[in-house]
């Protein structure tokens, strides 16, 4: 055995491959870390960030028990015959997310409609429209007929078979238990579209919450609906997990793009599922 894995069985492998890195890349990024947790808007949400990053440094995610109490979540199987556990306000934090009957929703990365259905649920399906957004086509198929079986008003949901992206653009999925991501090799050929030029401007201006999960691609996505964020200033729901840089940059782009946002960051599971709400 070498003198380095010596080192990395006695430390740990996760931590060797994964912790220093990122305590690196921590160290690097402190400012723009700092930034961010001057722009929250609660102790809580600077809890959550300073959780997140102990947590990634020791490759230990025990800590965010700390933040996020998993006797809240609700244990359901989806159509695809996922056994699925969620915290019910996941994207819909009752004391941040404040929602009307004029809402106009858009959900980027709809899966199977999961997330329709608790809009629905949570305006009592009093509301104006929904933009479902989800490249996969077998998944798109699978979320009308979720919400069909769940007798939706289907005349107020528009499904769009594409994915969100900073360009119009074809690509590949690779299909996980979860959902799906882009992938240079994959199952299945999809588009992706531009939000700002595949929508009218007229329906963008109506836009008034918008909530993002789509494996990684969420800054890219963003950067696609920069004139809607930054001219509208809709409620955004934005997961914040996928990718290491994440955590402060995606917060700190729509900053960058609308400075009236206010910041609350939020824990919706033990592991991952960390959201960035800007309103």
């Amino acid at each position: 055995m070498s003198k380095i894995e010596k080192i990395s069985k006695i430390i740990g492998y996760k931590y060797i491959r994964h912790g220093l890195p990122y305590r690196w890349l921590c160290y690097k990024n402190k400012e723009k870390i700092n930034h961010l947790k001057s722009l929250l808007q609660d102790e809580l949400s600077v809890k959550v960030i300073d959780l997140n990053i102990k947590a990634k440094k020791l490759r230990d995610y025990k800590c965010l028990g700390e933040i996020f109490d998993v006797s809240k979540e609700i244990q359901y199987t989806d159509i695809l015959g996922v056994t699925i556990r969620r915290d019910p306000e996941h994207y819909f934090v009752k004391d941040i997310v404040k929602l009307s009957t004029e809402e106009v929703f858009v959900d980027a990365g709809g899966y199977i409609g999961d997330t329709v259905l608790e809009f629905v649920n949570k305006t009592k399906g009093d509301f104006k429209k929904v933009h479902m957004f989800e490249a996969s086509k077998r998944t798109c198929e699978k979320a009308v007929e979720n919400l069909e079986a769940h007798k939706i008003d289907m005349q107020k949901i528009c499904i769009h078979n594409v994915g969100l992206f900073s360009s119009k653009q074809e690509a590949f999925f690779d299909w996980n238990a979860g959902g799906s991501q882009i992938s240079k090799k994959g199952q299945e050929k999809v588009q992706l579209v531009k939000f700002d030029d595949y929508l009218s401007e007229e329906d963008r201006k109506e836009v008034t919450f918008v909530k993002m999960d789509i494996e990684g691609a969420e800054m890219d996505a963003l950067k696609g609906m920069a004139e809607t964020i930054s001219t509208y200033k809709p409620k955004l729901a934005i997961s914040i997990y996928h990718l290491d840089t994440d955590l402060w940059e995606i917060p700190l782009y729509i900053h960058q793009l609308n400075p009236d946002y206010k910041f609350y960051i939020r824990q919706h599971a033990t592991v991952g599922e960390t959201v960035c709400y800007a309103l």
